[in-house]
């Protein structure tokens, strides 16, 4: 086969059919893309522009030119640089001559080893993103709350109701009074919600919510219906799971998104001095592929070695001075 080499060393070429059984891989309702837009980047680390865009929002102590002057001159918008390094996340399987060889329909050995490596790459990269984005720290002042249980939470001068599985919550009053704190903070609205599963069972029994549909004609609270009643674009509801223990040790499942919600502006496409709460920088592979799976053939071992490959960098982009985000919001400890 083309690409094959006996001891695994110089091989050069990408599987098609298996990278895009990894692409096409439905992966356990992770945010992913939908959270951090794709940047295709040509070098594996680069600088880029940080375009501090509210200094438009100050107006100039004078504009008034008078016949025969120069009009007054003002400085250009500054820019910050921050850099980004596109690490390769890499991970190898072999699928044994054995395995082929007892191996009964409909199972394919090749199928099953790509997105096992799949999945365990991108179950990486989505805990990356989850601890960045629910660190409060990673927020400028004002921007995130941490809800209580049975007592209201003052933030930067607003106040937030009580966890929202509480009988009197305000979920929603919670979330249009976080978006107006964004949108002075940064006039950007957000338009994107991850409320995780364990956060959405709840909302479906919130008093909040069932009192503004109960008299519409569609009486069941859905991700759409919650983005539309709270004006937002889309709700993301990811419920997918992981288990933090080692090879052989009982597992202990857990959700890998748990309590918290963020709010955050996520541009359509990533564009420049397009603000955006993050950006996923890729550096891909060849014929324009961000991951790509590659096999060879270790004849001592009896085995086809297949790796899926991929190298990213997750980066904030919104960001004030201090690096702090100015395009989301985060809600700590929801509900209970």
């Amino acid at each position: 086969m083309p690409g094959y080499a006996p001891t695994g060393s110089g091989n050069v070429h990408y599987d098609q059919f298996l990278t895009n059984i990894s692409v096409a891989w439905p992966n356990m309702e992770l945010v992913g893309n939908q959270l951090f837009p794709q940047v295709t980047v040509r070098k594996q680390s680069d600088k880029y522009y940080v375009f501090n865009g509210r200094e438009a929002w100050v107006p100039e102590a004078s504009d008034v030119r008078a016949p025969g002057s120069e009009a007054h001159e003002i400085p250009g918008m500054k820019v910050s640089l921050d850099t980004y390094y596109a690490q390769e996340h890499s991970l190898q399987i072999a699928v044994t001559d054995e395995e082929r060889e007892n191996t009964d329909s409909p199972m394919s050995p090749d199928r099953d080893a790509t997105e096992l490596v799949t999945s365990k790459v991108l179950l990486a990269r989505e805990i990356v993103m989850r601890d960045m984005v629910t660190a409060t720290a990673n927020y400028a002042t004002g921007l995130s709350v941490t809800l209580q249980l049975a007592a209201d939470t003052v933030s930067d001068g607003v106040t937030y109701g009580r966890q929202w599985s509480e009988a009197n919550s305000t979920p929603i009053r919670d979330i249009r009074r976080a978006k107006a704190k964004m949108h002075a903070k940064s006039w950007i609205q957000p338009n994107v919600a991850v409320i995780p599963y364990q956060v959405m069972t709840a909302l479906e029994d919130s008093a909040d919510l069932i009192d503004r549909i109960k008299y519409s004609e569609r009486a069941l609270l859905t991700p759409e219906l919650i983005a539309t009643m709270l004006g937002l674009g889309k709700v993301i509801v990811p419920g997918g799971g992981y288990s933090n223990t080692n090879i052989g040790q009982a597992v202990v499942p857990g959700y890998i998104w748990g309590k918290d919600v963020l709010l955050a502006y996520v541009p359509d496409r990533p564009g420049l001095r397009t603000p955006a709460f993050g950006y996923e920088f890729v550096w891909g592979y060849g014929g324009g592929l961000a991951q790509a799976v590659d096999r060879w053939r270790e004849e001592r071992r009896k085995s086809d070695v297949l790796r899926l490959s991929r190298r990213y960098d997750l980066k904030l982009i919104g960001v004030d001075s201090s690096g702090d985000t100015l395009a989301g919001f985060l809600f700590k400890n929801a509900v209970a």
